[in-house]
């Protein structure tokens, strides 16, 4: 039980560290219609999109380290035979990655005005 809790509560961080080393070495292209990071702010002018995955993919590079390292020590010294400490853990992930999008979204905001220009 303890490798199928390790394994679950690690399929997030990995996610979003392979997504970003992606993103990193090749951004998605703004026509194309495969995984990207798709907001109204983002799809405002090709800086925007650039902009915005370039940070996405570092906010997940970084994100998916620690929540790694933090998943492995939780699942090890906590979790082991509890599922529900996981799914806590589960849901911590998620509201770190949704929190990501609100991060980009305000650093765009800060930087572009409402057609896509910078300040």
């Amino acid at each position: 039980m303890y490798y199928v809790n390790l394994v679950a509560g690690l399929l997030t961080p990995l996610s979003l560290l392979a997504v970003g080393i992606f993103w990193k070495i090749k951004p998605p292209l703004r026509e194309g219609s495969g995984l990207a990071y798709r907001t109204a702010l983002s799809e405002r002018s090709q800086e925007t999109w650039d902009f915005a995955h370039t940070h996405i993919s570092k906010l997940w590079i970084r994100l998916g380290v620690l929540l790694s390292l933090i998943t492995v020590l939780l699942v090890h010294f906590w979790v082991k035979e509890s599922f529900t400490l996981l799914l806590w853990v589960l849901a911590g992930q998620m509201a770190f990655l949704c929190l990501s999008a609100f991060f980009v979204d305000t650093l765009l905001r800060t930087v572009f005005d409402g057609d896509g220009r910078r300040h």
